[in-house]
C-alpha cells in the first residue's frame, strides 16, 4: 500500500461532511497532479539543446552633417600599408631650434630609454593625465611627442620642434646642445590668410561643392605623394582644372605639403585621422616645403 493510499484511508476514516469530503477529494487530485508534473520535470531528458543566437538587427547610424565615406576612398594620401614598415634610423644631431612650448600644457613624468623609440611621457592637458609613447598626438592640441629625456620632451606642433621641460624645472636653450634629434628644423615663413573674407568664403564653398561631390577635387587641386628611398618625404601640390583658388590661398606649384594643423602627412594614421576632421575644420595651416624652404599657410574655414 502507497503513502498516498493510507492516507486517503485516514482521511476517509474522519468524520467530516459529504461537501467538505468533495472538497477532499478536489484538493487530493490537485496535489497529485502537481505531484506528477514535478517528477516529469525531474527526469533528465533527451532533448537538444538549441543554442540562443543574436538575430542581426539592421540600424541606421546617425548619419553627421557631411557624409565624407566617399573622399575618403578617394585615398588622398595613399592607404595604410598593413606589412610592418622598417624602422627608421635616427640619426643624432643638435637640436638647434627648439624653444619653450607655449601649449597649455605640463609634462609630470616621463620614463626615458637609451632607445628614443621606447621613451614614454605623463602629460597633463585640460586637467587631465594621460601617457604617451612617440608619435602619440597630445590630447587637446595639435602636436605629438616626438622625444624623452630624463628632464624635458620634444615636440612637434606645427612642423616646428619645440621643449616642454618637466614640471618646475626651468628652460634654458643651452640645455638642448647635445640632445640627439632626427633632423634640424628650420624656422618656416608665415602666410596668414586667416583675415582674408573673400578667401574664406570661397574656401568654404569649394569645401561643401567637394563634400557634395568628392570627385570634383581634381577641379581644383592636384595632389600626388613625394617618395625618396621609399620614405614617404610628403605630397605634391599643383593646382587643377580651376587654378584661382589654389593661387589665392597662398599655394604654388609644386608646392610640398608637410603637415596640415599639425599633422604629420608622412605617418599615415595621422593622415587619416585628419580626413575625419575634414568637415569641421574653421581653420587651417598647412606647411609647405618650396625651394627648400618651408612656408606656413593659414587661412580661415567658416562653417
Amino acid at each position: 500500500m502507497t503513502l498516498l493510499e493510507r492516507l486517503l484511508g485516514k482521511l476517509t476514516a474522519l468524520p467530516i461532511s459529504k461537501l467538505n469530503q468533495a472538497l477532499l477529494w478536489l484538493l487530493l487530485a490537485v496535489i497529485a497532479y502537481i505531484s506528477a508534473q514535478l517528477s516529469w520535470k525531474l527526469m533528465p531528458t533527451q532533448e537538444q539543446v538549441i543554442l540562443w543566437q543574436p538575430q542581426p538587427v539592421s540600424t541606421a547610424s546617425a548619419q553627421s552633417q557631411h557624409d565624407i565615406s566617399a573622399l575618403e576612398q578617394l585615398n588622398l594620401f595613399g592607404q595604410l600599408n598593413a606589412k610592418a614598415e622598417k624602422p627608421k634610423v635616427v640619426e643624432t644631431a643638435k637640436v638647434i631650434d627648439a624653444p619653450k612650448t607655449n601649449l597649455s600644457i605640463q609634462l609630470t613624468g616621463v620614463v626615458a630609454s637609451t632607445e628614443l623609440q621606447n621613451g614614454l611621457a605623463v602629460i597633463e592637458s585640460r586637467g587631465n593625465q594621460d601617457t604617451y609613447s612617440i608619435g602619440d598626438k597630445i590630447d587637446g592640441t595639435s602636436a605629438s611627442l616626438k622625444e624623452v629625456y630624463a628632464d624635458r620632451i620634444i615636440i612637434t606642433n606645427g612642423g616646428r620642434y619645440e621643449t616642454l621641460m618637466l614640471d618646475g624645472l626651468s628652460y634654458t636653450p643651452a640645455s638642448n646642445a647635445s640632445l640627439p634629434v632626427a633632423t634640424k628644423r628650420q624656422t618656416p615663413i608665415k602666410q596668414d590668410k586667416s583675415n582674408d573674407a573673400q578667401l574664406a568664403s570661397e574656401l568654404k564653398a569649394t569645401r561643401d561643392d567637394v563634400l557634395a561631390n568628392p570627385g570634383k577635387i581634381t577641379d581644383y587641386i592636384a595632389i600626388s605623394p613625394v617618395r625618396k628611398n621609399d620614405e614617404l618625404m610628403g605630397y605634391r601640390l599643383n593646382p587643377g582644372k580651376d587654378p584661382q583658388l589654389f593661387t589665392s590661398a597662398g599655394f604654388q606649384g609644386n608646392d610640398l605639403a608637410k603637415t596640415i594643423n599639425g599633422f604629420d602627412l608622412t605617418d599615415m594614421t595621422q593622415s587619416i585621422e585628419l580626413m575625419a576632421q575634414l568637415p569641421e575644420l574653421t581653420n587651417v595651416s598647412v606647411m609647405v616645403e618650396r625651394q627648400g624652404q618651408l612656408i606656413e599657410i593659414s587661412f580661415s574655414l567658416p562653417q
